[in-house]
């Protein structure tokens, strides 16, 4: 019996060539573009949103709440904010969607604050901005 050759019996594998280094090169430039290009789409989207922040609320009486809160926003664009009450366990417990007209303050910047009283089905303990949109 005669001894088996391994490589007459399956052949011989096949060396790998190494990718050429302008390949590696070129993937790095199109993953950067990539990622460039990502950033700049994210940013162009999101910078005409109009933004709510909480300034302060007041508990009026046991079925209705105030909330003060400053809207930043294109002084020419009309936007929508959702005001929301909590209550301890924070589920909502009053809710109101208040419009925002265009609006330019000295500076022609379009920020406002606004003052909404709004009634409440529960006690509420804390009353918060939810969200804003720009109405088209």
């Amino acid at each position: 019996m005669t001894s088996p050759d391994l490589s007459a019996r399956y052949g011989t594998t096949r060396q790998r060539t190494a990718l050429p280094q302008w390949f590696w090169y070129g993937l790095t430039l199109v993953a950067v573009l990539v990622g460039i290009a990502f950033v700049v789409w994210v940013q162009s989207d999101s910078s005409d949103d109009p933004t709510g922040r909480d300034v302060g609320f007041t508990l009026t009486s046991a079925d209705e709440v105030s909330v003060t809160f400053e809207v930043s926003k294109r002084a020419e664009d009309t936007a929508v904010c959702a005001v929301k009450a909590l209550n301890t366990a924070g589920a909502p417990v009053g809710w109101k969607e208040v419009a925002i007209g265009p609006y330019a303050d000295d500076n022609g910047n379009g920020i406002s604050v606004q003052t909404v009283q709004f009634r409440v089905l529960g006690e509420a303990t804390t009353a918060t901005v939810d969200s804003c949109w720009k109405v088209n």
